[in-house]
C-alpha cells in the first residue's frame, strides 16, 4: 500500500520529537504533535487516533521503508531512541522510499516552468543525485558542499514551526566568547542560512528597546516552547526585505546601506562579473588594463570585510575612508605575520 502526505507527516514529526532529548515523550505527546502538524499542513482538524499512531511506530520500527528505528519506551510511559543519535533523516532510502521521492520530483519537474519555483530547480538537482548515488546508476555529475557534524541542523525543525506559528521560544544559548550558556526568552521572526551556517533573527524578550538578535544555531544547546510570554512582532523588522541590502547575517535594525567602491584587477574582474558580489553592484569604470571599478549598496558588515580581504591584492577598496582605512588596517596586520623577526 503507497504512503500517503498525512503518513509521511506524522512520521516525521514523530521522528522529529524523538530527536529532542531536552524532553520525555508520552504517548499523548506524540500523538498532539501529530495532530497539530496535520493541522498545520494539512489543515485536519480531526485527532490522531491511538491505533493510527501506533500503525505509524510500527512503519518506523519495520524494515519497510529501511528505518529500522530503535524506538524504546522507558518507564513504560516514555518513548524514545535508544540510540540519541539516530534519525530516519540520516538513512539511506530503500527501493520504496526512492520510488515515493522519484514521484515527488517527477511533479516537481512539471512546475519548472513557474517563475515562482525557479529556485527549486537546484534542490531537484541535488536530490536527483543523492538518488543516483544512492542507486549506482550513474556516476556522480554534481559535488555538494556539506558540512559534517553541523550542530545546529537538529534544531531547524523547532525553530521553523515556531517562526511559522509566531511561537516564543526558550533557548539555552552559548557564544563563542561567553564562559557559561544563557537562557533567553526570544521571539522567532526568521531563519537564515549563510555559507552552510543556520542563524536565528530574533529578539530577546528582556530587550529594553526594539532590536534584532542573531543567534548561531550551532552555539545553541536547547530550544523549547515558551507559553508563558507572548509572542510580540517587531514592526521594524520585514523578513522579506530586512536582509536585501546586506552581505551575510550582521545588520542592525538602525544600520543602513552604504556606497562602497572597489578596484578590481584585471585577473579577478571576470569572475567579480560573472559572480557579483550582491544584487546592487555596478560597474563604474573600466581601465585598459583589464581592471575595473565598481560600486556596491551595502551595510559594511564583517562579512563584506572578509569577503574583500579574501581577494587579496586582487581588490582595492576605494571609498568610504573609514572603511577603506578598515581594510587597511587588516592587511597590515596580517602583513606584519610574515615579517621575518630579526634575531
Amino acid at each position: 500500500m503507497p504512503l500517503n502526505r498525512a503518513t509521511l507527516i506524522r512520521i516525521s514529526t514523530i521522528d522529529k520529537c524523538l530527536q529532542n532529548r531536552y524532553r520525555r515523550w508520552t504517548i499523548n505527546d506524540l500523538i498532539d504533535a501529530c495532530t497539530d502538524a496535520l493541522a498545520e499542513y494539512e489543515g485536519r482538524c480531526n485527532p490522531v487516533s491511538r491505533r493510527t499512531f501506533q500503525n505509524d511506530l510500527a512503519l518506523m520500527r519495520s524494515d519497510r521503508l529501511g528505518y529500522n528505528a530503535p524506538i524504546v519506551v522507558r518507564e513504560n510511559k516514555y518513548y524514545e531512541y535508544e540510540d540519541p543519535d539516530f534519525s530516519i533523516t540520516h538513512l539511506p532510502l530503500n527501493d520504496e522510499g526512492l520510488h515515493a521521492l522519484n514521484s515527488a520530483l517527477d511533479i516537481l519537474r512539471q512546475l519548472q516552468g513557474f517563475p515562482q519555483l525557479a529556485s527549486s530547480i537546484d534542490i531537484i538537482s541535488k536530490l536527483n543525485e543523492q538518488i543516483s548515488r544512492q542507486t549506482g546508476r550513474s556516476v556522480p555529475a554534481m559535488d555538494m558542499e556539506y558540512v559534517a557534524g553541523y550542530k545546529g541542523t537538529k534544531f531547524i525543525g523547532d525553530i521553523y514551526d515556531a517562526v511559522r506559528r509566531q511561537q516564543t521560544i526558550i533557548i539555552e544559548y552559548q557564544s563563542f566568547k561567553a564562559r557559561e550558556s544563557k537562557t533567553l526568552v526570544v521571539y522567532p521572526y526568521l531563519l537564515k542560512e549563510y555559507r552552510n551556517r543556520w542563524f536565528l533573527i530574533g529578539e530577546k524578550a528582556s530587550n529594553r528597546a526594539p532590536q534584532v538578535n542573531i543567534f548561531a544555531l550551532d552555539r545553541i544547546k536547547s530550544v523549547t516552547t515558551d507559553k508563558t510570554h507572548r509572542f510580540k512582532k517587531c514592526v521594524a523588522f520585514d523578513p522579506e526585505n530586512f536582509f536585501e541590502d546586506t552581505i551575510g547575517v550582521t545588520k542592525g535594525i538602525h544600520d543602513k546601506a552604504r556606497r562602497v567602491v572597489v578596484k578590481i584587477d584585471r585577473l579577478q574582474a571576470p569572475y567579480v562579473e560573472s559572480k557579483p558580489f550582491h544584487k546592487s553592484q555596478k560597474v563604474e569604470q573600466r581601465f585598459s588594463d583589464g581592471s575595473i571599478l565598481i560600486s556596491l549598496n551595502v551595510v559594511i558588515n564583517n562579512e563584506l570585510e572578509r569577503l574583500i580581504l579574501g581577494y587579496g591584492g586582487h581588490a582595492e577598496v576605494i571609498g568610504p575612508p573609514g572603511f577603506r582605512a578598515r581594510i587597511a588596517e587588516s592587511v597590515g596586520k596580517a602583513h606584519s605575520y610574515y615579517i621575518p623577526s630579526e634575531e
